[in-house]
């Protein structure tokens, strides 16, 4: 329970830094391109616009995935956080679409700056905090397994990189007079905002599908071929696994030869459980299911279904 207090304290107050600077830097971003009339300016004041939608829907959704599970979400509500994270990718590959339409209609119609000297600095201002925050959420989100936190600070490090391509193309063209590398360094950042948003999309899929990671899969097939070796009278199959928000689920059957007790067979799920809790290192539900090795589809004598934290208590 500490362990879970202590992650949903962390990823608190860091969205709550994203959101309080992410308002303060929108407005830096519009300031500077009310000042310059730059196009890649525009796109990425654009892109903050859309991410602090995305962000305040992002926050809403990580206290909405702290919800105990209750009888119409008896597995709880972490999955929200795929939809948090594919609402993001969305609105994320709009900003992309629109900056890449913007910066093609600034080409055909003519480019025209002004202050370009000041709006670099303010969006090299803004791309550094960024870069930092983003850098932040995305290193909370991986150490938390928060989905809502890494995603929301990927989409800040595309903002990051938005800003360095405004500042690339204002002092392109502030050095060379050619005013066209203003939109067209936009279209470069906006096809990898685009990126950026499927990305986030196609990982909120693969979440929502119960997508099994390979790695995860092959960790846990380690853990349990382990186990059966000090143990070579207990086999199993049927290894199931997906995750929800930061909490894994899995499952397994384990198969024991007829006549062994109950107590026994109870002792040996109950380790081999904890072992693959342990390897996660993540809040994880384990579950086996015990059954006999001559008769694998016959549960009405050997069945046992109880997760780990039922045992432990």
């Amino acid at each position: 329970m500490a362990f879970g207090l202590f992650h949903r304290s962390v990823q608190q107050r860091a969205m709550n830094l994203s959101l309080g600077i992410g308002i303060l830097l929108l407005g830096v971003k519009w300031y500077a391109y009310l000042r310059t009339s730059s196009t890649v300016i525009l796109s990425d004041a654009l892109e903050s616009v859309v991410h602090q939608v995305a962000v305040a829907f992002a926050w809403l959704s990580l206290r909405w995935s702290y919800r105990p599970p209750d009888e119409d979400h008896t597995y709880g509500h972490e999955k929200i956080a795929y939809f948090s994270a594919g609402f993001e990718g969305g609105l994320v590959g709009l900003a992309g679409i629109f900056i890449v339409v913007t910066a093609i209609s600034e080409l055909i119609e003519g480019v025209q700056l002004h202050q370009l000297g000041l709006g670099i600095a303010l969006t090299a201002g803004v791309g550094a905090v960024n870069g930092l925050l983003g850098w932040y959420l995305v290193q909370v989100g991986k150490s938390t397994h928060s989905l809502v936190v890494e995603a929301n600070g990927r989409h800040i490090l595309t903002d990051a990189w938005t800003s360095a391509g405004a500042v690339l193309g204002l002092g392109a063209a502030l050095g060379t007079g050619w005013l066209a590398l203003d939109p067209l360094c936009a279209l470069v950042f906006g096809a990898h905002i685009l990126a950026q948003g499927y990305s986030l999309v196609r990982r909120a899929i693969l979440g929502l599908m119960d997508t099994a990671d390979p790695r995860l899969v092959g960790q846990v097939r380690s853990v349990l071929d382990a186990f059966m070796l000090e143990h070579p009278m207990v086999g199993y199959h049927r290894l199931r696994m997906r995750e929800a928000g930061e909490r894994m689920y899995v499952d397994f059957h384990l198969q024991f030869p007829d006549g062994t007790p109950i107590e026994e067979a109870h002792r040996i799920a109950s380790e081999v459980e904890r072992r693959v809790a342990e390897a996660l290192n993540r809040p994880s539900d384990v579950t086996s299911h015990l059954e006999s090795a001559h008769h694998p589809d016959d549960h009405d004598d050997l069945t046992l279904r109880v997760s780990a934290s039922e045992r432990a208590q």
